[in-house]
């Protein structure tokens, strides 16, 4: 029974050696956490329907673990950060999009409207009144020069008039003073056979 036991002594420690040399050989530097929890799985011992997993290597992956969810979170923290930035920054574009838009409707109307002696006119109004305007000068113009025309007729006619009104009036007093002189004349005539 002592060899028995020995025997079976034996093969439980070169069993557990084994068993250690491959945990040994598990390598959790590299791959992904997933593959990482798989191969500690299959390189772990079996007890029944449980798995048995070197406490090192346990606590190995639990590192790893531990700071791939540290890395995430502060990946994660990050993004949120950068979100909240870009979140602001949009904010802010929307901002200055809406100002522009603004601006360049105000400068669209003032664009189309021209300011008039203190009256904000659209320019197709303005076109329309310089245009209408424009047509009662000419027609007033046109008035003035026809009645200037006519006045300086009627003038030329007053004065036409004047000039022979004065050649008869001068012809009259020529006729005048002639028969005033002959009257004067016959009257001296006449007292002179009175008085002889």
């Amino acid at each position: 029974m002592k060899k028995f036991f020995s025997l079976y002594f034996l093969i439980f420690i070169s069993v557990y050696l084994s068993a250690q040399q491959k945990n040994d050989k598990i390598d959790l530097s590299k791959g992904t956490v997933a593959e990482k929890f798989d191969q500690i799985y299959q390189k772990s011992g079996k007890y029944k329907q449980y798995r048995v997993v070197e406490q090192r290597s346990f606590l190995k992956l639990k590192n790893i673990v531990l700071d791939s969810l540290k890395k995430e979170k502060k990946r994660i923290s990050e993004n949120k950060k950068k979100i909240n930035e870009l979140q602001v920054e949009i904010k802010e574009l929307k901002d200055e999009l809406l100002k522009s838009n603004e601006m360049i409707t105000k400068l669209s109307d003032e664009r189309d409207t021209i300011n008039f002696m203190g009256l904000v006119m659209a320019k197709n109004n303005f076109k329309i009144f310089i245009v209408l305007l424009f047509l009662i000068l000419l027609l007033a113009l046109l008035y003035f020069i026809y009645a200037f025309k006519n006045s300086h007729k009627i003038t030329k006619s007053s004065q036409e008039s004047l000039r022979r009104l004065e050649d008869e009036f001068n012809d009259f007093r020529s006729r005048s003073l002639e028969r005033e002189q002959l009257l004067k004349r016959q009257l001296l005539d006449e007292k002179k056979k009175h008085n002889t």
